[in-house]
């Protein structure tokens, strides 16, 4: 008996040297890719070492089940037969297939890479929705061909499969031709990138800030904090004005200046009011223009015209208040007034 048992043990050593090193040897394994990993990091480009990482515990895990695998093969029982081997085979293929899409599952960081080497204008540090948009793409399809694979280990007629994935495919597309229309609409929002987070665009009828831009639509905040939601078809069709992209903002008024204002005070208020304008810092003086610009019902009009380099809206706001305070000390100071709607009666005299 005692011999017996020192045989089954003798026979039994490779599989529990093989069970143990499937216990250790991954955790070894990690630490020391980590730290390799660690010091390498300054020297690897950037998708190289999200490529390497992500791989790291798909392989200590496709270690570990190797040696489960050699250490199940290797039992010297007596249902070690062809059918236990052919299971074992295919549950370690299948093992493996899933592993190595799993690598890939988590390298789906590098789509934001590719969004950054294309200089997209889009905010990932504060929004990630189109990060998050390309990365569900990619682990989408990770998911897709990986579970392709397994299936055609597991002698799934995968052909069949896929064409009747088309036709139902082909049949829900129809059906949901508004979501499809929006989502492509979203991917062309990226890939022509006309606006970003934070950008002031106008939008047809609606302008604001945008604040959000997911598959299906895109969220602005107008100027009275309103949130308005559009579909990502409707954006594309519209023409869409990107108020952050100019270098400057137009502003014309027209001042209406009483009758009674004489010809001296006319041409020393257009030169006075130019001069002041141009002398402003926030202003473009080669595109300040003063003009007596027509004779009204109850005023003379002068219109203004200039570019003014504030680009912010609340900013852009300020500065015209400013301008407007002195624009309206400089006309005290000619001794004009600003017109306003009048009516003069003229009554007969009584006889």
């Amino acid at each position: 008996m005692p011999e017996f048992t020192l045989s089954l043990l003798f026979q039994l050593l490779p599989t529990a040297l093989l069970l143990l090193g499937a216990l250790v040897l991954p955790i070894l394994y990690t630490r020391v890719i980590r730290r390799i990993l660690d010091g390498l990091h300054g020297h690897l480009t950037e998708w190289l070492y999200i490529l390497f990482d992500s791989y790291v515990q798909p392989t200590a895990l496709i270690i570990r089940a190797t040696l489960f695998y050699i250490a199940l093969v290797v039992v010297p029982f007596s249902f070690a037969n062809t059918t236990y081997q052919t299971i074992l085979r295919l549950l370690f293929d299948l093992a493996l297939t899933f592993l190595l899409g799993l690598g890939a599952w988590r390298s789906a960081p590098m789509c934001r890479l590719l969004l950054r080497s294309a200089q997209n204008k889009l905010d990932l540090t504060t929004n990630n929705t189109m990060g998050r948009f390309f990365e569900n793409i990619f682990r989408a399809l990770v998911a897709v061909f990986t579970g392709i694979a397994m299936l055609d280990r597991l002698g799934v007629p995968v052909a069949g499969l896929l064409t009747g994935a088309g036709v139902a495919g082909l049949a829900i597309s129809l059906a949901a031709q508004s979501t499809l229309s929006n989502l492509i609409a979203g991917i062309t929002l990226v890939l022509e990138h006309p606006f970003g987070i934070g950008d002031y665009v106008i939008l047809g009828s609606s302008e604001g800030t945008v604040e959000d831009i997911s598959f299906r639509s895109t969220r602005i905040r107008t100027t009275d904090n309103v949130a308005v939601t559009i579909e990502n078809s409707k954006v594309c069709s519209e023409y869409i004005q990107n108020c952050n992209q100019r270098s400057s903002r137009l502003w014309q008024f027209t001042l209406g200046l009483t009758y009674d204002t004489t010809r001296e005070q006319l041409n020393k208020i257009c030169h006075d009011l130019a001069q002041m304008l141009k002398e402003q810092p926030t202003v473009r003086a080669d595109t300040v223009t003063v003009t007596v610009d027509k004779f009204n019902d109850y005023s003379i009009d002068i219109l203004v015209r200039l570019y003014v380099t504030t680009l912010p809206y609340g900013e852009f706001l300020e500065e015209k208040s400013r301008l407007n305070l002195k624009i309206m000390q400089l006309v005290a100071d000619a001794g004009c007034s600003f017109a306003f709607p009048t009516t003069t009666l003229d009554m007969p005299a009584q006889k």
